[in-house]
């Protein structure tokens, strides 16, 4: 857990008037990482909507895809994002009526507006949406593993003749 980014009530953040600001500087539990995670996030409750914005960076090990050796990535990322304060998400009605309308496409997130907006949780899944779909160490990866070659059975051995179309094969 990073120190001060513990869960902050919706209604707090109402309150303030004004963004909130957290300096991020720590390790993540669910995101194993090389360094620790540093940036700043900042939420602003803006009536039906939570405007969140965070730019953070860490350097993860990743595992290669190709040749299983490991690799360090660094993770960046600069978001915002718009989350509904709503019990269900937002009809098209709420969003006549929302000042943030031109920012609202393609609104996804809901929180419940007596409920509390976790920081960490925020962090954590931008960070994660980062990496990288298929691990690769790079240009210099010197591919899958070869193993040695087993020795062909000497020819004294009765080779069962269903077996005698892959020998075929392998013989070059």
């Amino acid at each position: 857990m990073i120190d001060g980014l513990e869960p902050v009530a919706l209604q707090e953040l109402r309150a303030l008037g004004a963004p909130r600001r957290w300096p991020v500087e720590g390790h993540l539990d669910q995101l194993p990482s090389l360094t620790p995670v540093r940036g700043e996030l900042s939420a602003e409750h803006r009536g039906n909507v939570l405007a969140v914005e965070g730019d953070l960076s860490t350097i993860v090990t990743l595992c290669c895809d190709r040749c299983l050796g490991q690799f360090n990535h660094q993770l960046s990322c600069s978001s915002s994002e718009l989350i509904w304060l709503g019990q269900s998400p937002p009809s098209e009605q709420d969003l006549k009526e929302s000042e943030d309308i031109a920012a609202m496409e393609g609104l996804v997130e809901c929180l419940d507006p007596r409920g509390s907006f976790e920081p960490e949780q925020w962090v954590f899944e931008q960070l994660n949406l980062q990496l990288p779909v298929v691990n690769h160490c790079g240009d210099h990866c010197p591919g899958p593993p070869v193993q040695a070659q087993a020795k062909p059975p000497a020819q004294t051995e009765a080779v069962d003749p269903r077996w005698a179309a892959l020998r075929r094969l392998q013989q070059p």
